[in-house]
């Protein structure tokens, strides 16, 4: 008897546990067949002990299983945080020698270092078919090229704010494949959203999100036979920079623009990314610039009043930007036998309004080696990158904040001297940058970068200005 009930038990315990993923009959007859195999029970044991097990299976309490709310599972939640130190190198407000205290606190800018944190979080909900919205936290101020809290302020609280809000929509899917000998895919973008475009931060930072109005298309593939498979693309944009009340007015950005990137092809697994783009910025002439301004574009002087003496101050943009933008970027995944991903780019900015061959042009030329995206723990990638923007190339409130223009403007009676001076984010600059990625373990990924920058144009000084990054990520 004491047989029959350690068996049964058994059973009992076998047919509870996969009782969620099948019938408890099915199961039961299962093991009771595979113990009359085994010489443990006889025939007629396993029939007793089947009647007992149902029996007993049928006074058990009934359970009922948990299921996710649907909106659950249409929302997608994640985010990210960044420590970062930061040491600063350069000339102070005078353009004193590194041997010579400041006159002043403020003029403290030729060695400094500061800590900051970042902190992002996102989440996007799928509405219907074709719909989607999406919202990003994150702390910093309203300058729209950080989103870094800079730990200082005797431990005040940074301040949290909308850093993207959108709709996004998408061609559902029964329609890609309808339609798939015209498109493979189409975004309709609305609000505040991430950058549409294919770009170096040659002409954008990369916290900017721009605000307006964006459209992405995606050819299916081509392929032509004598080239390799290749997609083409385009975006176009709508864009506000500014809202002064009157529609003749307001300057807008409206950008266009298309390329085509190829699918992997050679011994090297090669891909190849070509684009060409025209980023108007309509109405930006005899615009005050904003504090987001570096200060490093070309400005009309006002309080001069026909005399051709000392001019009071610098008034507003002295030129539209009708920039022309061509990007290259070249991806393999092998050097020889050697599987060793590397790659290079090129970028040419021209702006078209301004005239002057020494005040519109801007490029950039750089390569890497290891992993383009890291993903795993022990992916590595090294990268340099040589840049060089004139004074009026671009705005001065687009490029790579930690990236840093100089000064060029100088009177000795009423204008601040600030005839090259480092500006962040700004014009009239050239030099390198130096990074190191490695990720460390799961989800985070630490960074070393370093800038050496010179001005291009300066009437009487060249000295140079270094910042030295070291960041931690994580995301989540």
């Amino acid at each position: 008897m004491g047989k029959i009930l350690a068996v049964a038990s058994c059973v009992l315990v076998g047919m509870m546990l996969l009782a969620p993923i099948a019938s408890a009959e099915t199961e039961v007859e299962r093991l009771l067949n595979l113990l009359v195999v085994k010489g443990v029970v006889t025939q007629d044991e396993a029939k007793t002990f089947k009647e007992t097990i149902v029996k007993e299976q049928k006074d058990l309490p009934k359970t009922s299983s948990v299921t996710v709310p649907e909106w659950i599972e249409r929302v997608k939640m994640g985010g990210d945080v960044r420590y970062r130190t930061r040491g600063d190198w350069g000339k102070t407000a005078q353009n004193q020698p590194q041997t010579t205290a400041p006159t002043n606190a403020n003029d403290l800018r030729k060695q400094r270092i500061q800590q900051s944190i970042r902190g992002r979080f996102t989440i996007e909900g799928k509405v219907n078919s074709i719909t989607y919205a999406g919202a990003r936290f994150a702390g910093g101020n309203t300058n729209p090229r950080t989103t870094d809290d800079t730990i200082a302020g005797y431990f005040n609280k940074p301040f949290v704010m909308f850093d993207q809000y959108y709709m996004r929509f998408e061609a559902p899917k029964e329609m890609v494949d309808k339609y798939k000998c015209y498109f493979s895919d189409m975004k309709l973008w609305a609000g505040k959203f991430s950058n549409p475009f294919e770009y170096t931060e040659l002409v954008w930072d990369t916290d900017i999100n721009p605000g307006g109005l964006a459209f992405q298309y995606v050819s299916p593939g081509v392929d032509m036979g004598f080239l390799p498979a290749l997609n083409a693309y385009s975006n176009i944009g709508m864009l506000w920079v500014d809202e002064s009340a009157n529609i003749n007015t307001d300057p807008i950005l409206w950008a266009f623009q298309a390329g085509v990137k190829t699918e992997s092809f050679g011994a090297m697994g090669s891909t190849v990314n070509l684009s060409a783009t025209i980023y108007d910025f309509a109405n930006l002439q005899g615009k005050t610039p904003n504090a987001n301004s570096a200060g490093t574009n070309s400005r009309t002087w006002i309080g001069d009043y026909g005399y051709g003496i000392n001019p009071s101050s610098l008034g507003t943009y002295k030129y539209e930007y009708n920039v022309f933008d061509l990007l290259l970027s070249i991806d393999n995944q092998s050097i020889g036998d050697f599987k060793i991903p590397h790659g290079f780019m090129f970028d040419f900015i021209y702006n078209a309004s301004v005239s002057d061959e020494n005040l519109n042009k801007g490029a950039a030329i750089g390569g890497y080696i290891g992993k383009k995206k890291l993903k795993d723990p022990g992916d590595w990638k090294a990268s340099a990158q040589w840049r060089y923007i004139q004074r009026d190339a671009v705005p001065d409130f687009m490029p790579d904040s930690n990236f840093y223009g100089f000064g060029t403007y100088t009177s000795a009676i009423t204008v601040p001297n600030v005839n090259g001076l480092p500006a962040a984010g700004g014009t009239n600059g050239r030099g390198t940058k130096l990074m190191m990625e490695y990720q460390m373990a799961k989800n985070t990924v630490c960074n070393i970068t370093y800038y050496w920058m010179e001005p291009i144009k300066s009437y009487d000084k060249r000295d140079p200005y270094e910042q030295l990054l070291f960041d931690v990520i994580t995301k989540f």
